[in-house]
């Protein structure tokens, strides 16, 4: 608090630049004030600073807490046209909070661009490039056996290696196989009565969409999309 008092003096001088601010930030979201942390973020696309890796990485992990997915989403991108690479703090931060709205595929696209990008990436997302890999099998007890391993490992399941299974049984297994995971980490007391109830409901909602993305791969191979949409039908996605 007191830096941020000699900051606002130096301030009203003139004295203010990108890296103090990206400071100032990094250490208010350490501290859980991500609210005055973003007031400062704002501050400087105000001032159109030119904002660097530091400020959007932090601003990343910011938003994600304060849920605001789709700005967190915005600087990713902006990272990007940067031609650079998020921290792997970012990284998590962003996978986690699109693992939170239930937008598995974007989180998992995330994971595998993080272990391209990264030379020592978190173990946490190697873990889940193993989890989607044994999913492949359909076996629910294989995902289980991994899941033990790991977890005698210290890698205790969360809200994306919980989104690699959904993803990973949806594809290659099936809905009542990766229930029967969730329902074994349930009995063990990795996961509580309400998480479990909130990822089926994320687990139905991804099935739905990945059958709907089938039949539509379905149409378009047969030729028979444009024929539907002619005669009028609604329900196709665009």
């Amino acid at each position: 608090m007191m830096a941020l008092e000699v900051f606002e003096e130096i301030k009203g001088k003139g004295f203010s630049t990108v890296a103090i601010y990206n400071i100032l930030m990094g250490a208010l979201h350490k501290i859980g004030d991500v609210q005055k942390a973003l007031s400062l973020y704002g501050e400087m696309k105000d001032l159109n600073l030119e904002l660097d890796l530091s400020t959007f990485c932090i601003a990343i992990q910011c938003f994600v807490e304060n849920e605001d997915i789709q700005d967190a989403c915005a600087c990713h991108n902006k990272i990007i046209e940067m031609t650079d690479v998020p921290s792997v703090a970012a990284y998590c931060s962003l996978a986690k909070g699109l693992c939170k709205i239930g937008d598995i595929d974007a989180a998992m696209m995330l994971v595998r661009n993080c272990l391209g990008n990264v030379a020592s990436g978190p173990i946490k997302f190697k873990y889940t490039l193993t989890i989607l890999h044994v999913c492949r099998s359909g076996d629910a007890e294989k995902v289980i056996e991994v899941l033990n391993e790991r977890m005698q490992e210290g890698c205790r399941p969360d809200e994306v290696i919980c989104s690699a299974i959904i993803s990973g049984m949806c594809k290659y297994g099936t809905l009542e196989g990766a229930r029967k995971v969730f329902t074994n980490l349930r009995e063990r007391k990795f996961l509580g009565e309400a998480s479990t109830i909130m990822y089926d409901e994320i687990l139905i909602e991804h099935m739905k969409k990945k059958t709907a993305d089938l039949v539509l791969s379905g149409l378009k191979f047969f030729g028979l999309e444009f024929k539907l949409r002619a005669k009028g039908c609604t329900l196709l996605p665009r």
